[in-house]
């Protein structure tokens, strides 16, 4: 594809089964569409109920409005953590909150400081569980002038949307009680006014039975500011305003017109059931003793039939690089950064046990947000112990792994995939990861610049990244369909652990491109290049002695102060024979007092290399100067009062241990690559400037691709790792374009698929580049 080298036989692609948790039961004849869900408390009161009725319909998510009949503001914080782990045990997401704010039981002339209580509360609530989208309306009257309503109503948006904005949540207003709630007109006066990307719609299909509208019609008006669809359906009641309410499509709300509107339009959200067969949320159960989870079933099974009949009258992309266009400006979603960024995700290696960690959560808000453009989950879950407890996995690692599960179960990896497996030369992939280092700023945005822990390393990038593959998605419809795009959104690249328990097993299970991109900050130059490093840990474990006798124990401190002084001779660049690379002399430690002799102590010594080879031979080189430094020791001190004991017995009290050996790094990529990227218009990092360690050493080897490293900003200048990390809206934005650009580029350069061919691979492990 790219010239000579390119591969004669492709490689087959990942297995792609359920994302996680627990198998999953899909309806009888039915395919789950990962699209649809529901809210859960029409389908049984405990959350126990609601997991195992999605669960049993195959749904990957739910929305929540009440657990145990008390609404989700008013549960304690120690329940919805609970309710947190529950749901992400099961495999599940929350794709919405639904909130109290504005709805029917609060009036426009009622206290406004509980709504914005419910918003504070459940803006937390949702970075637990991993949502950022509340569902509210827009105030009944309360017996006030049409004119005094909407002035009333309008101001109270406008304020809870600005909070929301600095909150990272948005509203999604519905059409149900409120001024706006059943005219289209007034829903768009709502957004005009309030003016916020903080503020969309929620679209309920059913609602217009009881309110007396028309749904479809309103729905035309809407479309375009439409980002959640709660699907119910029903006939008209015996008295106004009153509604009987029928599975979906039964009845004469046009589920099935609003369901092909949306789809024609693109809306590529979730679909909610809402259905009131068994539950009204203002009136109660509608009759005693119906069977809430049954009812429910039934709908789900009924919505899951609708669904394909209106995707399948959606038109179908022609492919062919001649459909490709100029891809529009990419919008950067910044509610959902912010919301990533008040999400604590340093884990466990940077916080140490107890401190607040809600990597799954923030995966689960991200993979929604990916799902709007058309991104599904291929896989949510953290990798065996067996295939982390490696002799190339770092010491530490190994160490929290063997400490028990909990410490891989609550950091997993989300794979996302934008069209079918194909073959490996019709695949882009990048990787973004969400896991943190620990403190910094607390999160903020003052209209062009993100503050805040991650937003440059890496939650900017991996926000900036979605809206540069949308926006290559609508100029260029081959994206999705014979292009594949992958997204690896990881754990593990921080606290040291190298991406081993994040990237490394995705790279092994074949989630990798042609063309694969780490999202890392290099001001905006692609660096086709990582190193890596060793870290060397020289332990003494001899006999102390007091300070009346030195000479009758060993004395670390002069053993290791020689070996220091010995190897950094050795291992120096301008030494005769010394391996490539650079070498750290990182830390000597035997004790703090002052009167005693101290036996045992340790010497770290950090060997970062270039090159997976210089790696191999800086290894070699500490283990055989470290031999030489003992002999010399033995040699200099053996005919000494205070340090023969020392001397005698150095190559026995002393051993060399690894807390980091075997990590390949990556070296310079094919060729092809390069002028691929040049041909996207993506400029190259300069060849004399040294390159840094990230996650892309795991791509070193794997065949026929090509790798690197590309992002907005740097990681000094931007504080990655220290106080006051930022990133400047306008870089975020520059990345998105560049993220477009070689998308487009990549779907240029790739030859249409024949005709009736779909190119999938078979669905099947593969190991590709193994280590």
């Amino acid at each position: 594809m790219y010239g000579s080298d390119a591969p004669a036989r492709l490689p087959e692609g990942p297995h792609e089964g359920p994302p996680s948790g627990p198998p999953a039961e899909a309806p009888a004849g039915v395919a789950a569409d990962p699209r649809i869900t529901g809210i859960g408390d029409e389908a049984a009161p405990g959350l126990d109920g609601q997991i195992a009725v999605a669960r049993r319909l195959g749904w990957s998510a739910l929305e929540l409005r009440s657990i145990d009949e008390t609404p989700l503001a008013e549960l304690p914080p120690e329940t919805v953590e609970s309710a947190a782990d529950r749901l992400h045990a099961a495999g599940l997401g929350v794709v919405c909150l639904g909130s109290r704010i504005a709805n029917w039981a609060r009036p426009v002339t009622a206290d406004f400081s509980a709504d914005l209580a419910e918003l504070d509360r459940l803006a937390a609530y949702g970075r637990i569980l991993g949502c950022r989208s509340l569902r509210v309306m827009s105030y009944p009257n309360d017996g006030l002038p049409e004119p005094e309503w909407a002035r009333r109503v309008t101001d109270r948006m406008r304020r809870l949307a600005r909070r929301a904005e600095d909150l990272g949540v948005e509203l999604l207003h519905e059409n149900c009680s409120g001024w706006a709630g059943a005219h289209a007109d007034r829903a768009l006066r709502l957004l005009d006014a309030v003016d916020s990307p903080a503020l969309r719609l929620l679209f309920d299909t059913g609602n217009g039975v009881a309110h007396g509208y028309d749904a479809p019609a309103m729905l035309r008006e809407l479309l375009p500011y439409v980002a959640h669809v709660h699907v119910k359906d029903g006939v008209p009641g015996e008295r106004p305003g009153e509604a009987s309410y029928t599975l979906p499509g039964d009845g004469t709300a046009g589920v099935a017109d609003c369901l092909r509107l949306l789809e024609d339009h693109g809306y590529r959200g979730a679909y909610s059931l809402e259905p009131h067969l068994a539950l009204l949320p203002h009136a109660g159960p509608r009759s005693e003793g119906a069977d809430a989870a049954e009812l429910f079933t039934r709908a789900a099974h009924r919505l899951a039939t609708l669904l394909p009949a209106a995707t399948a009258a959606r038109p179908r992309p022609v492919p062919g690089p001649a459909r490709t266009a100029e891809p529009p400006r990419p919008r950067i979603d910044h509610g959902l950064l912010l919301h990533l960024l008040h999400t604590p995700t340093a884990g466990p290696l940077e916080t140490g046990p107890g401190a607040p960690h809600a990597l799954r959560a923030a995966q689960h808000a991200y993979a929604t947000a990916a799902a709007r453009s058309g991104l599904r989950v291929v896989r949510h879950q953290a990798p065996p112990a067996s295939g982390v407890l490696r002799d190339d996995t770092p010491a530490q690692v190994r160490a929290a792994v063997a400490a028990g599960p909990r410490f891989l179960d609550a950091q997993p990896s989300l794979v996302l995939r934008l069209g079918p497996v194909l073959p490996r030369a019709r695949t882009v992939m990048f990787n973004v990861h969400l896991d943190t280092v620990a403190g910094g700023p607390s999160p903020a945005f003052d209209g062009s610049r993100f503050t805040g822990r991650g937003a440059v390393d890496a939650k900017g990038p991996a926000v900036a990244l979605l809206a540069g593959i949308e926006a290559a998605a609508r100029a260029c419809p081959r994206l999705g369909t014979d292009v594949s795009v992958l997204v690896q959104a990881v754990a593990g690249e921080e606290g040291g652990a190298l991406g081993t328990f994040g990237t490394r097993p995705l790279v092994e299970a074949g989630y990798v491109g042609r063309v694969n991109v780490f999202c890392e900050p290099t001001g905006l130059r692609h660096l086709p290049r990582a190193t890596a490093a060793s870290t060397a840990r020289i332990t003494v474990a001899g006999d102390d002695a007091i300070d009346d006798r030195p000479g009758a124990g060993h004395n670390a401190s002069v053993l290791l102060g020689f070996l220091a002084q010995h190897l950094a001779a050795a291992l120096d660049p301008s030494a005769p024979g010394a391996p490539p690379g650079t070498v750290c002399v990182a830390g000597l430690h035997t004790g703090t007092r002052h009167n005693k002799v101290y036996g045992g102590g340790e010497l770290l010594l950090n060997l970062a290399h270039a090159t997976t080879a210089d790696g191999a031979a800086a290894e070699r080189a500490v283990a055989e100067h470290l031999a030489r430094g003992l002999d010399a020791f033995t040699e200099r001190f053996a005919g000494t009062a205070l340090f023969a004991r020392t001397a005698a017995d150095a190559a026995r009290v002393t051993r060399l241990e690894w807390d980091k050996r075997g990590i390949p790094a990556l070296g310079e990529q094919p060729v092809w690559g390069e002028e691929f990227m040049a041909r996207a218009g993506i400029p190259r990092w300069p060849g004399h400037e040294a390159a840094f360690t990230c996650d892309a050493i795991w791509l070193s080897g794997v065949p026929d691709t090509f790798t690197t490293v590309l992002g907005p900003g740097l990681l000094e200048t931007h504080h990655a790792h220290a106080d006051g990390e930022f990133a400047d809206l306008a870089d975020l934005e520059a990345f998105a374009g560049q993220v477009a650009a070689l998308l487009t580029a990549f779907a240029a350069d790739t030859p249409p698929l024949p005709a009736g061919d779909d190119g999938a691979t078979a669905p099947h492990p593969h190991r590709a580049g193994a280590r």
